[in-house]
């Protein structure tokens, strides 16, 4: 079973979704492949400086963390959307308790 979640609305309005989707190559630019909530790329491209003294088996920094994102799909058949985001902005659209 799927998990359920609550979200808010005014934050899910800003959500750009794509039908296209993403390429699915770290890092790349193009605004289908970005986070749908602040547009920047998810992931780094395999050659990026910052990984040279990363810990090969680290899965809990920032850096790690937003290698894959978090995807949302919308709609049925070929009018499916998706939209991916790095997991603090996914956190944004999360309703926050005592606020609907």
């Amino acid at each position: 079973m799927a998990p359920s979640f609550n979200f808010d609305s005014r934050e899910m309005a800003k959500v750009h979704w794509s039908s296209r989707g993403s390429c699915g190559n770290p890092g790349c630019k193009d605004k289908e492949c970005g986070c749908a909530l602040c547009g920047l790329p998810i992931g780094i491209p395999e050659d990026d400086p910052r990984l040279e003294d990363h810990p090969e088996y680290c899965t809990d920094c920032d850096l790690c963390r937003d290698q894959v994102p978090i995807q949302l799909f919308r709609g049925e058949g070929k009018a499916v959307e998706q939209a991916q985001f790095h997991t603090k902005c996914f956190e944004k659209l999360m309703v926050k308790a005592g606020r609907a």
